[in-house]
């Protein structure tokens, strides 16, 4: 019975909730570049994935999306928004001031951008392995951060 529920746990689809976000390299253990077979025997089995490359671990309202370049099978981009999800110096997701604190933490590193649509987020741009990358925080009421997106540019 106990190897019988081991099995199924293993089948199991996981759910990420928390974790640390690395500007410029990952969040919750997966790193740009890793292949799809390193991050699933990292996290788990995806609760959804689809052709396109996306590995979904995340359930509302949290949001923990790896997206992977078809040509390649590696990571690519990731997504984030949750309240548990925190920068290595300590800048929590979806917490009054967190966009001061990433301010003061990354003073002229931190960029503003505006989209076509108003949208703004705030960017620090890094390398990781060598290639151009980009660590994107969308900020809300309150000075919130309600969402991190972390890919090659």
């Amino acid at each position: 019975m106990a190897v019988l529920l081991a099995a199924l746990a293993l089948l199991a689809p996981t759910t990420v909730n928390h974790g640390t976000i690395t500007v410029s390299r990952g969040a919750a253990g997966v790193t740009l570049g890793m292949t799809r077979a390193q991050v699933i025997a990292k996290l788990g089995r995806p609760s959804y994935q689809n052709a396109n490359g996306l590995l979904e671990y995340g359930k509302i309202p949290v949001i923990f999306d790896v997206y992977l370049n078809t040509a390649t099978n590696r990571v690519r981009l990731i997504s984030i928004s949750g309240s548990r999800f925190c920068t290595t110096a300590r800048v929590c997701m979806l917490r009054n001031g967190g966009l001061a604190k990433l301010k003061a933490q990354y003073a002229n590193l931190l960029k503003k951008s505006v989209a076509e649509d108003g949208e703004i987020t705030y960017e620090v741009d890094g390398k990781f392995a060598g290639r151009p990358v980009f660590t994107s925080f969308a900020p809300a009421a309150h000075g919130q951060i309600i969402q991190v997106f972390i890919g090659y540019r």
